[in-house]
């Protein structure tokens, strides 16, 4: 009687354990950050980063929206980028319009630079333009000790001191283990 416990206890095991190391489940996390870019004379280009204080030293896993269900860095199998925005929001009816490109990346200690967005299109007029996203894995990023997300901009400089609010929303794959982290809480 004792062997055929074991049998589908060893079952119920083998179709488990692989089950809490495959992705189960898809948590959203959006970030933030905002930054000023100095007016400028007509002649001065936009050239470099936009700097956005609040992408350095962004650590992924840490995020809330994780945190709450109980996800740790080793339950992560899949990160993706699904929205990139910018979104002039100072002063009154400022667009983004001083651009001409944008290219957005992550970067982390363990992990090689890579292009997570870009935009070439921003009219006049409009306050927030969505980048076009790419469908690189930012899992090595999201799992290091902290990754970067940086921007390398041209254009010219706005006329007058312009708030711009960066936003991204990442797709975050994570296995089993995260809900069973999340009983373990209870």
């Amino acid at each position: 009687m004792e062997a055929s416990t074991r049998l589908p206890a060893a079952l119920l095991a083998a179709v488990l354990v692989p089950a809490c190391q495959a992705r189960i489940a898809t948590i959203r996390v959006e970030e933030t950050a905002e930054t000023v870019i100095p007016k400028g004379t007509i002649l001065e280009d936009l050239v470099g980063s936009l700097g956005f204080d609040g992408f350095t030293k962004l650590d992924v896993s840490e995020s809330e929206e994780l945190q709450n269900q109980g996800v740790e860095p080793g339950d992560i199998v899949d990160v993706r980028v699904k929205v990139f925005e910018l979104t002039a929001v100072a002063p009154s009816g400022a667009d983004l319009s001083f651009l001409d490109q944008l290219e957005v990346s992550a970067e982390a200690p363990d992990a090689p630079r890579v292009t997570i967005a870009s935009g070439d299109r921003f009219p006049v007029g409009e306050a927030t333009v969505a980048l076009d996203t790419t469908d690189a894995d930012l899992t090595e990023h999201a799992v290091s000790r902290s990754m970067t997300v940086t921007t390398d901009a041209a254009g010219s400089r706005p006329e007058e001191d312009t708030t711009v609010e960066a936003r991204f929303v990442l797709s975050v794959g994570v296995t089993g283990q995260g809900a069973v982290h999340q009983l373990g809480r209870r």
